[in-house]
């Protein structure tokens, strides 16, 4: 089966998950990709984070994923599933149900929109209910190399609602400018918030390193 590896290493002011502060401050991330001829990927993808408990949280983030995805005619399309895994979580507040969570995924793109979707079966990130996500996303080229990036996202079901403050679904919202080098260096800047009350928008600073192995 015919296909190409990549690494990628990338450094960020903050690391935000659906709006949602995971790190605390400056994050470390770096993941690796297999993607085959015939459109099945996977893939390995690690953070450092900082949530739950009082001792500086659950230390690592580590997902694993794999998917397939393709184009239609003028359609791209993408269908996965990705397992969310805290490996250091019973050294800090052993939470249960576990933070570690399984979702499925798909998304639709044609021309710079893009449409996704998410869902979680089961447990959500250390709360026992099922969770949702809709969102759209615009992609468009500024330069060869950098682009102008935007998205918004509904994120709902009682699992997500368990982290807002009045038990509500909520909107997540992204947009920035993001740039890239024929030599794999990246860099971004986005502003990044979400419609949670007194939830203030913060703007992410973030630089990268890709290429093939």
């Amino acid at each position: 089966m015919a296909g190409s590896t990549s690494v990628n290493l990338a450094v960020t002011s903050d690391y935000l998950f659906r709006g949602l502060p995971q790190s605390g401050g400056a994050a470390v991330q770096g993941g690796i990709d297999y993607a085959a001829d015939s459109g099945f990927y996977l893939g390995a993808w690690a953070s450092s984070i900082g949530f739950g408990g009082d001792a500086g949280g659950a230390g690592s983030e580590l997902d694993l994923y794999l998917g397939f995805g393709g184009e239609a005619g003028a359609v791209g399309y993408d269908l996965g599933a990705i397992y969310y895994l805290y490996t250091e979580e019973d050294e800090v507040d052993m939470p249960d149900p576990s933070y570690n969570t399984i979702e499925f995924y798909g998304s639709l793109s044609a021309g710079m929109f893009s449409l996704g979707a998410y869902f979680a079966p089961d447990t959500y990130f250390g709360v026992d209910e099922s969770a949702y996500g809709v969102s759209v996303g615009f992609s468009a080229p500024i330069t060869d190399m950098a682009s102008f990036d935007a998205s918004i996202q509904h994120n709902g079901g009682e699992g997500n609602e368990a982290f807002t403050p009045d038990g509500d679904a909520y909107l997540d919202y992204s947009f920035g400018i993001s740039a890239e080098s024929e030599s794999g260096l990246s860099v971004g800047l986005a502003f990044v918030g979400t419609d949670i009350e007194d939830d203030d928008p913060k703007f992410i600073v973030s630089g990268g390193y890709a290429f093939d192995i």
